[in-house]
């Protein structure tokens, strides 16, 4: 899973396990969002043209947002974009995605970047914020494939074959449940294959006794599991020391 600890402006205060330790997070803003949307883009493009990424399975949108929701305004709507970019471009480069249509214009474009800018043209799948990150998010790939050498011609090296072969990235959100005060649920969001993120410390202290049968114990018994699937947050998978 490519998990984004910190993108630009930081997602949570007083973070010292990333590069940005800030009392402010500063994320949580039109222009950010945009940012982090093309980037979520590219990564998208890259999991499934480099071979280098060829392993990754999912993308995450955010890692460990902060946790009162009155403090990350439209996050929700940023969680809804972020499943349509992924998608959009995984339908540009024409690899299936069960339970949403194809699009036609991108099946007739001869390169990545062509198909990336018929998919912007497409007002009755994508809303106007996700087809600009497809416009924006082309000379920045363009830009990262001359680096790495890649081929964005889908008739070379049989690249629209090897395409049409692999399966959409899972997406990936914290839980519901990791915010309060009304949080939107990333449940929501879902197109295609998702999951969920819950993260448990027991470095803190606080939680069980420090020792390995009350970490078990306590892990063994919680109910987070059950209270996510209620809303919609399953499959859910757990992180955090």
């Amino acid at each position: 899973m490519l998990n984004p600890s910190s993108q630009d402006q930081v997602f949570s205060c007083s973070q010292t396990t990333i590069d940005g330790c800030t009392r402010d997070a500063q994320f949580y803003t039109p222009y950010n969002y945009h940012r982090a949307l093309i980037w979520s883009g590219v990564m998208t493009a890259l999991s499934h043209l480099d071979p280098a990424f060829r392993t990754v399975a999912s993308l995450q949108a955010v890692n460990e947002p902060v946790m009162d929701a009155n403090q990350t305004p439209g996050y929700g709507q940023f969680q809804k974009n972020f499943v349509q970019v992924v998608r959009a471009v995984e339908l540009a480069l024409g690899i299936h995605v069960r339970g949403v249509a194809p699009l036609s214009g991108p099946s007739s474009s001869r390169n990545v970047t062509g198909a990336l800018s018929a998919a912007s043209s497409s007002p009755n799948f994508f809303n106007s914020e996700v087809r600009q990150v497809l416009q924006d998010m082309v000379p920045v790939l363009i830009k990262v494939a001359q680096q790495l050498s890649l081929n964005l011609i889908f008739d070379q090296q049989g690249l629209r074959v090897q395409l049409k072969r692999r399966s959409p990235l899972i997406t990936n959100f914290m839980n519901v449940n990791w915010q309060y005060n009304n949080p939107s649920n990333p449940a929501d969001a879902k197109k295609g294959p998702q999951a969920y993120d819950n993260h448990m410390y027991y470095s803190y202290g606080g939680v069980a006794a420090a020792n390995e049968e009350a970490y078990m114990t306590h892990i063994c018994n919680l109910d987070r599991i059950e209270q996510d699937a209620a809303l919609g947050n399953s499959p859910l998978w757990f992180g955090g020391p």
